[in-house]
């Protein structure tokens, strides 16, 4: 998947890689820590319900995606 699609900046060309959703979403934050530390430091502040929507969103989009089957 690409950073965009896991909800980062649309002009990112950042692709995250992970054989879990859990690892999928590891491997963003990693990403976030070292491209988008502004947006990470926002998503500390989250909150929880809105967390929530976005991990039902993106788990829906890694349900999508072929090859996490």
């Amino acid at each position: 998947m690409t950073c965009p699609q896991m909800g980062g900046p649309a002009t990112c060309t950042g692709v995250l890689s992970g054989n879990t959703p859990d690892e999928m979403i590891a491997n963003g934050m990693e990403h976030l820590k070292e491209a988008h530390p502004d947006m990470l430091e926002s998503m500390k502040t989250m909150p929880k319900e809105k967390m929530d929507a976005w991990r039902a969103d993106f788990q829906t989009k890694w349900d999508a995606t072929p090859d996490s089957k």
